[in-house]
């Protein structure tokens, strides 16, 4: 447990962006790291090769032979989706009370409704080429954003709002 208080340390003297820029950027390396292993698995692209893919939802299928541009630009807008659960879900904690006391529960359901959002809203109006749907392929999408996405951030965000909240009750007792 020492390390894991050490690795997020960071709380105690964090501001907003802060916490927002650690959220963002832990579930957007461990949700990179996944998606690289899955489509590894599923369909052999390499790490560079995913990034390219996820440039396709801008540019279409010939991203995948688009270079370092297509490579940068899928980086790009990984982070981005990334960063905007973030500050969605860090922004939402302080008005939605079942958020700050249920912080592991919330975090699943956040990663699960990432998921959906994003698979049912998001990609289908991308230019990312339709495939056949994949029973499999889903239930693991779902358990790592449930577990690599939406609990990161939402253990994060629940380690800066509960240090501003002893740091409060701190200074109201002197």
């Amino acid at each position: 447990m020492t390390f894991i208080n050490s690795l997020f340390n960071f709380t105690k003297s964090s501001s907003s962006f802060k916490t927002i820029l650690w959220s963002g950027l832990v579930a957007g390396i461990l949700d990179s790291i996944a998606g690289i292993l899955v489509y590894y698995l599923y369909f052999e692209l390499n790490p560079l090769q995913v990034l390219q893919f996820i440039a396709s939802g801008i540019y279409g299928p010939t991203a995948i032979d688009g270079g370092i541009f297509m490579i940068i630009t899928g980086t790009f807008f990984h982070f981005l989706i990334a960063y905007t659960c973030a500050i969605i879900y860090f922004f939402l904690y302080p008005k939605i009370e079942f958020l700050s006391n249920h912080k592991t529960i919330s975090g699943l359901i956040f990663g699960l409704g990432i998921w959906l959002v994003m698979n049912l809203l998001i990609l289908p109006y991308t230019n990312i080429p339709k495939s056949p749907f994949d029973l499999g392929l889903a239930s693991i999408g779902i358990i790592w954003h449930m577990i690599l996405v939406g609990l990161p951030i939402a253990i994060i965000t629940a380690l800066y709002y509960n240090s501003k909240k002893v740091t409060s009750l701190i200074q109201h007792k002197n």
